[in-house]
C-alpha cells in the first residue's frame, strides 16, 4: 500500500521524534522507585535523536492480519546484498528466519540481537539462527527489548509493531514500515550496535 504525500510523512516523522524527546525529558526528570537488591541493572535512557524527514516515495506500509507483511520482509531479505541487522522481541516466524539464513548462506553478513524471552519461548528461532552460523546475541539489559527492526544494506529500515511471528501475520492487528533512507538507516544501525555491545553472545543448544 503506497504512502501519502511527502509533507505529511515528514511531519509525522518529526512529530514522532519530538514526542520521543518530550518523553525522554519527562522520564529523566521524574525519579523512579529505588531498585531492589539484586535486581538487574537497566540501561539508561538513550539521548533523543534529531528529527529525520523521509520522502513518501521511499516508504512502503503494510498492515496485518494477513496484509502481506511477512511476504514484504522476506522479499527485502531476498534482495539483501551486504548486511542485515536484526532486532526482535519475539521471533518465531520460520519463513523470516529461513530468509535470513539464506541471506547468510549467499554471503550477506547477518547479525541478530533478540530479547531474553527468546531463550525459552516456544517456537523461538533463536537456536535456528545461531546453528546456521548467524552471530546471535541476547539483550537482557532491559525489562523487555521490544524493538522489531531490520537494517538492510545500510539503506533500508524495516520497523513497526509487527513482531517476526506467525501470529503477527495471521491474527494480530499490526503495522510494518519499510523505509529506504540511508540517514535513517544509519541511526537505526547505531542504535543496533549500542544494544549489541551490552548483549550476551548466544551459543546454540
Amino acid at each position: 500500500m503506497a504512502a501519502g504525500k511527502a509533507g505529511p510523512i515528514a511531519l509525522l516523522v518529526a512529530l514522532a521524534a519530538a514526542g520521543a524527546f518530550v518523553a525522554g525529558r519527562q522520564s529523566a526528570s521524574v525519579p523512579g522507585p529505588a531498585p531492589s537488591p539484586g535486581a538487574p541493572r537497566l540501561a539508561a535512557p538513550a539521548a533523543p535523536a534529531a528529527p529525520v524527514a523521509v520522502e513518501a516515495a521511499n516508504i512502503r506500509v503494510c498492515f496485518s492480519p494477513r496484509g502481506g507483511c511477512t511476504d514484504a520482509i522476506v522479499a527485502e531479505l531476498d534482495k539483501a546484498r551486504e548486511s542485515v541487522l536484526i532486532q526482535a522481541y519475539s521471533f518465531t516466524s520460520d519463513r523470516i528466519a529461513k530468509a535470513a539464513v539464506e541471506a547468510q548462506r549467499r554471503g550477506v553478513k547477518v547479525r541478530a540481537v533478540l530479547d531474553k524471552s527468546q531463550r525459552s519461548e516456544k517456537f523461538s528461532e533463536l537456536d535456528f539462527l545461531a546453528r546456521a552460523g548467524i552471530p546471535t546475541r541476547v539483550d537482557s539489559r532491559h525489562a523487555i527489548a521490544h524493538n522489531k527492526v531490520m537494517v538492510i544494506d545500510g539503506e533500508t529500515v524495516i520497523t513497526g509493531s509487527f513482531n517476526f511471528t506467525k501470529a503477527a501475520e495471521e491474527r494480530n492487528a499490526e503495522n510494518l514500515l519499510i523505509i529506504r533512507d540511508k540517514k535513517l538507516a544509519e541511526l537505526y544501525a547505531a542504535s543496533w550496535r549500542e544494544h549489541e555491545e551490552h548483549s550476551e553472545a548466544y551459543a546454540a543448544k
